[in-house]
């Protein structure tokens, strides 16, 4: 019985955990800065085969923060936001990510290709 109870006081604390630190709309922007940010940092100039690709990526390199905020405001996103969790649905460049945000982070499958 004592074993039973340490267990429900235990789901307890977690869940009230998880409601406490559940992410909003601001720590999914930071998410999504730091992904472009480090997509940018990370890939070459040389490596696109579009120019258009290429001139783009050479503007991001030059501006980071411009970069971030064109592809935020050309991404439409949607926030659920439940009792412990936030999902949110990222679409957009012909791509959709869901993501999952718990404890204070946001897990994404791939939110970048």
């Amino acid at each position: 019985m004592r074993l039973f109870l340490a267990l429900v006081a235990l789901l307890g604390l977690l869940a009230l955990a998880a409601a406490v630190t559940r992410p909003g709309p601001a720590e999914f922007d930071a998410t999504l800065d730091r992904a472009i940010r480090d997509k940018v940092a990370n890939t070459d100039v040389g490596d696109q085969g579009d120019p258009f690709a290429t001139i783009a990526l050479v503007g991001c390199k030059l501006r980071p923060s411009d970069c971030v905020r064109l592809v935020r405001e050309m991404l439409d996103v949607t926030f659920d936001e439940g009792a412990f969790v936030t999902r949110v649905t990222v679409r957009g460049f012909d791509r959709e990510a869901t993501c999952t945000g718990v404890f204070g982070r946001f897990f994404c499958r791939e939110l970048l290709p």
